[in-house]
């Protein structure tokens, strides 16, 4: 069982399934990477949603990502998976050499609505930027505008038909737009999302020579990097950490009486206006010395983890699970003349007594601070590679090696921060009207006011999971939880004291 399997959703029952020797033969062929193809039930489908406050051009939207899929080895996006032999779980990707309308790239949608968006009964409960902090409504209940009705949600699903693996789902109001993109994600992680983006814009604004290339199509630069590594040989350092059959028995038994006791958990978007969380970091720099350094990030892991650990109902100590991204640490993929679309996130990980667990936030964030400084040096990330490698083929999951005490509660964050995708998106030559104007508009012309993301079949057993989605164009902070009751009645008592 992986632990991003029973966090982000597992498939159901298998429908028939196309192999590789279904496929039509005038495809290309790409391979999908090690770290892109976890296992059949613990790949997800990931919908993301934008909402701008401008009326967009969806065709201009829409034909500006199937030029951009029809450039050189960005094809590979615009492909179907596929099976190498049935009912072993290697993936294959096979992009038609011809686009036509009956095999596009992009599974492509819109509906229109002839009023303002706020006026919307669903689209007007959309979280927005205040002056005060708050708590809003899960990114699932707008399900809506993520993906059409019938997209495909689970693995199964694509390898039972002809599916492109991209679908972008466009709402359009008399004064905003909504757009909605979707995928399985053993297609990329959010920085190959974030490079995705970038190429798009670029394409969209006519300046299609300065798009990079796609890196890593057919060859795995990260095990390349791994197996390159010959100066960098370092032991991993938790290695004497890593959970066995027994620990990991032990944390499954754990989560089964979690779920006894606590069935159900909720998920909501926590919105934190600048200031508060300028508050924050003022609050735990004065809980350490001068010369200890904290991050944002940081602050916010503390500060989530405190309303966790003090809901608990016995002291436990927790596990913070983090998502580092390789291609941001290691020099051969950072010094790369193009963009790597596909999955190079590895895991790290802080241990944090409950004692701690539950007093200022300072000491919580400098121990969050010095794990992942610990962890995220090169010769680590490459480390913790070799280790990884040594699972079963199409078992890789970076988040299966747990680490740690089999008795802590496990908490998964991820944090968007790195990749900014609120300024990644430049859709400016696709608006057709300004749908805000005045001084009360912050951002530029085509460029994303909220943003959330949502696996497009949530899993029920979900729990304890931080996704810290990153600044707004006014420096505000949005963040995803999926937490039990108790958590959020101890967020919602501190953001009524901010």
């Amino acid at each position: 069982m992986s632990f991003l399997q029973y966090i982000l959703g597992a498939s159901p029952a298998e429908p028939p399934t196309r192999t590789a020797h279904s496929a039509a033969i005038e495809d290309d062929v790409y391979p999908v990477h090690t770290f892109d193809d976890p296992g059949r039930n613990e790949i997800l489908v990931t919908s993301w949603t934008m909402r701008f406050n401008d009326v967009l051009d969806k065709d201009k939207l829409h034909k500006s990502l199937v030029t951009l899929l029809e450039r050189g080895d960005w094809r590979k996006a615009g492909g179907r998976l596929r099976q190498k032999v049935k009912g072993q779980g290697q993936l294959e990707i096979y992009t038609p050499r011809i686009y036509t309308a009956e095999r596009p790239p992009v599974s492509f949608t819109s509906q229109s609505y002839n009023i303002p968006i706020e006026d919307h009964p669903l689209a007007g409960r959309l979280p927005k930027a205040s002056e005060k902090p708050g708590l809003h409504p899960a990114p699932e209940e707008f399900r809506e505008f993520a993906a059409p009705p019938g997209a495909p949600e689970t693995l199964d699903h694509y390898l039972a038909g002809d599916v492109p693996m991209i679908s972008l789902h466009i709402t359009s109001f008399q004064n905003g737009t909504l757009v909605g993109l979707s995928w399985p994600h053993t297609l990329m992680d959010v920085m190959g999302q974030q490079a995705l983006l970038r190429a798009w814009s670029l394409v969209l604004a006519g300046r299609m020579s300065e798009v990079p290339p796609m890196l890593g199509a057919k060859e795995d630069f990260l095990i390349k990097a791994a197996d390159q590594s010959e100066t960098l040989r370092e032991e991993y350092v938790l290695k004497p950490q890593i959970m066995k059959t027994w620990a990991l028995v032990k944390v499954l038994m754990n989560f089964v009486w979690d779920l006894f006791w606590y069935r159900t958990a909720e998920t909501r978007t926590i919105f934190l206006p600048k200031d508060t969380v300028a508050n924050l970091r003022l609050e735990a720099r004065t809980e350490l010395r001068p010369e200890e350094e904290v991050s944002e990030g940081d602050v916010l892991t503390a500060w989530t983890m405190r309303a966790v650990a003090s809901a608990l109902p016995k002291p436990r100590s927790i596990t913070a699970v983090h998502a580092i991204n390789a291609r941001l640490r290691l020099r051969s993929l950072v010094d790369a003349p193009g963009l790597f679309v596909q999955n190079m996130v590895v895991a790290a990980f802080t241990f944090v007594e409950h004692s701690i667990a539950i007093g200022p936030l300072g000491p919580i964030a400098r121990l969050n601070r010095q794990h992942l400084v610990e962890q995220a040096t090169e010769a680590q990330i490459l480390a913790n590679l070799r280790e990884l490698r040594k699972q079963p083929p199409g078992r890789v999951d970076p988040v299966s090696m747990i680490c740690g005490d089999p008795d802590a509660l496990l908490m998964p964050y991820t944090n968007w921060s790195r990749a900014d995708l609120i300024h990644a998106v430049d859709f400016g030559d696709a608006v057709l009207k300004e749908g805000e104007t005045g001084p009360s508009r912050i951002n530029p012309p085509g460029t994303i006011v909220y943003h959330h993301a949502a696996a497009l079949k949530p899993n029920p057993a979900a729990r304890n999971f931080i996704m810290v989605l990153g600044q707004d164009h006014g420096g505000n902070q949005w963040i995803t939880g999926i937490l039990l009751r108790p958590a959020w009645a101890k967020i919602e008592e501190e953001l009524r004291g901010m």
